[in-house]
């Protein structure tokens, strides 16, 4: 965290100063980013021995443990739901026309891979407020130096460069009230353009962590997924050695020719009494080798704290409960990264209510009337829901119930819509005037007269 006094002028010092501390980092996410793309350290070994087989295998983990953390946190798009008195269908809309889901999960993956990532919010060309995401390696936000670290202002910069020779940075700083750019010298700062006024309210950089440390959910594993290719690397290499094996012969003489021969026909004939043939080869404990491939791989998905699907403890048909049991670790990394995830939503939230209601356009929302909603990817007996729906008929509301079904996506809409069927219904049914309504007794009687 790069903080300063609170009172500080912007200068070429102090965002030269900024840059530099956050270029620190450039290198980490560098490597981070290759595990995850599967450039592994196991394609730069080299063999001493030139003769010596280096086959180079990766199992990538790395992308597995990402790809597996937000399937489960965002497979299922986040809902927002606000008290009856407030109408946030403005801000709804806007999100629906960017695909904000599909920016949800670029966020959230970055995060796993990086342990942070940050959001820009702006305003098009058309007077829109939109989002886009920012790398790490091109933006930062800068903090106070008090006790709670409030933002001063966010900060995103590129180098410029003549030709191959660095020429500056540019560098947009925007703050809780204007957004100015500035190209930095060594010592000099230029202003380019005039600093343009915007209606968010606060700093619309957006600073999205996996954590505290902001460490990513792979980067703790890095050297156990070394150890794994690595061990399957060697697997491979004294497999191929094993077909390769050389031939030692005893008290036999050969000529070139012969030699030559044999290794064209791969055939002895002719052996002498007292010689002898056998292959060079190295054993080869292969259950040993098994038993630490699954130790290393348990520890993998033991301390990165993701399950592995493709275990046998997953194969049998469990109930919910147990599968829960079997997610438990997994569940509870999960609810750490949702609770970072969705300060970042909040804080998205307040800007673009901020905007709207500057435009009239909606009312502002207290953020303590808003709950962003997971859902969990998993996978869900829906008989059992079914029996525990018929159970609480009488104590929970009908559009409670019926959410919890896994193919239900809008549960208010199911819901409207029987009460709909439910109201034809009603007005479908025969109706009949007073006048028109026939006499039981009457009947009772044409039929004592035709008897007589």
């Amino acid at each position: 965290m790069f903080t300063i006094p609170k009172n500080t002028k912007i200068t070429a010092e102090l965002l030269n100063d900024a840059i530099r501390y956050n270029d620190k980092n450039k290198s980490r996410y560098n490597i981070l980013e290759d595990y995850y793309k599967g450039n592994h350290s196991i394609f730069q070994r080299l063999r001493e021995n030139g003769g010596v087989k280096n086959n180079k295998v990766m199992v990538n983990h790395a992308k597995y443990i990402t790809d597996t953390n937000i399937g489960y946190l965002l497979g299922n798009p986040v809902d927002y739901q606000t008290g009856t008195n407030y109408n946030i269908e403005p801000l709804l809309n806007a999100y629906k026309r960017q695909t904000i889901n599909d920016l949800d999960t670029e966020i959230a993956k970055k995060v796993s891979i990086y342990g942070r990532q940050y959001e820009y919010v702006y305003v098009n060309e058309n007077s829109e407020v939109k989002s886009c995401e920012i790398d790490n390696r091109n933006a930062m936000i800068i903090y106070d130096d008090s006790v709670e670290h409030n933002k001063l202002f966010g900060v995103i910069y590129r180098p410029i460069y003549k030709g191959e020779q660095f020429k500056c940075y540019e560098v947009i700083v925007c703050s809780d009230k204007e957004i100015t750019m500035y190209e930095t010298y060594d010592k000099m700062l230029n202003t380019k353009g005039e600093a343009k006024p915007h209606n968010f309210g606060k700093v619309p950089l957006i600073c999205y962590k996996n954590n505290m440390e902001m460490m990513g959910d792979f980067e703790p594993v890095m050297s156990l997924i070394d150890a794994y290719n690595l061990l399957q690397s060697d697997r491979v290499n004294d497999k191929e050695q094993l077909v390769d094996a050389i031939l030692c012969l005893y008290n036999m003489d050969f000529t070139e020719d012969q030699a030559q021969l044999l290794r064209s026909s791969r055939m002895l004939a002719n052996i002498p009494a007292d010689g002898k043939v056998e292959y060079l080869v190295k054993t080869l404990h292969e259950t040993d080798v098994d038993v630490l491939r699954r130790n290393i791989e348990n520890d993998i998905h033991k301390i990165s704290m993701t399950p592995n699907m493709s275990d046998e403890n997953f194969a049998n048909n469990s109930s919910g409960v147990a599968i829960k049991y079997k997610l438990l670790s997994f569940e509870q990394n999960i609810k750490n990264k949702e609770r970072y995830m969705e300060k970042g939503l909040m804080e998205r939230f307040e800007l673009y209510n901020n905007f709207l209601a500057t435009g009239a356009k909606m009312e502002t929302v207290p953020l303590e009337e808003v709950d962003a909603i997971f859902k969990r990817n998993l996978p869900s007996n829906d008989y059992e829901t079914s029996q525990m729906i018929n159970n609480l008929a009488d104590f929970v509301d009908k559009e409670t119930l019926i959410s919890q079904l896994s193919f239900i996506k809008d549960a208010s809409e199911i819901v409207a819509l029987q009460e709909k069927e439910k109201k034809e219904d009603l007005e479908n049914q025969p109706k009949f005037k007073l006048n028109e309504i026939p006499n039981i007794n009457d009947k009772e009687n044409d039929n004592l007269e035709e008897k007589e």
